[in-house]
């Protein structure tokens, strides 16, 4: 039995009530201490880098922010889906006002923030889910046409049929979606 028992601090009692709250499935095995800790140190270095970004994989809440002010990336910037001569996928946060694009790789998900010639790319598709995500992340919407594009593209690349209709594994939640989805 572990002697250890240490008492949480409210940051850490405060990232694991966050973690919980996800209501994600981790097992039904009683965590020793070793493990408590271990899952709440973790739990801390996703929730913020020493810059207050968030640094966790592929976390919402996470601010990838590409423009100074998120304010402005809010209001003036969408997310587009483009392909390039080898018909690959790039996703580019554009601010509509001042013409700036930039390039969003899954790296910078990765690392939720902006990371320059990484050499990844998405390939021939990226999954709706993580466009979707990307748009959360970035704080900014996307159209209903380009999120069609991304579906039919990614359904023509695993199914071979780009009319065909994705299962529910491979597309955000309603919720989330209607959230990110702006107007043209």
């Amino acid at each position: 039995m572990v002697d250890n028992r240490t008492l949480l601090s409210q940051e850490e009692i405060d990232a694991l009530v966050s973690f919980l709250k996800r209501k994600e499935k981790i097992g039904n095995d009683v965590l020793d201490q070793t493990s408590i800790d271990r899952l709440v140190e973790i739990l801390k270095e996703a929730k913020t880098s020493g810059d207050g970004a968030a640094k966790s994989r592929f976390y919402g809440n996470a601010v990838l922010s590409v423009e100074k002010d998120i304010a402005v990336q809010r209001e003036q910037c969408t997310l587009l889906y483009e392909k390039d001569e080898k018909n690959f996928v790039h996703v580019v946060c554009e601010n509509v006002v001042t013409g700036a694009r930039y390039e969003i790789t899954p790296e910078c998900l990765n690392r939720s923030c902006l990371v320059e010639s990484t050499g990844e790319t998405w390939g021939y598709a990226i999954m709706p889910v993580l466009f979707d995500l990307a748009a959360m992340q970035l704080q900014v919407k996307y159209t209903a046409e380009v999120f069609s594009k991304v579906c039919s593209d990614y359904a023509g690349l695993l199914f071979g049929k780009p009319n065909m209709e994705l299962p529910n594994v491979y597309l955000p939640t309603a919720s989330r979606m209607l959230d990110n989805m702006g107007q043209k």
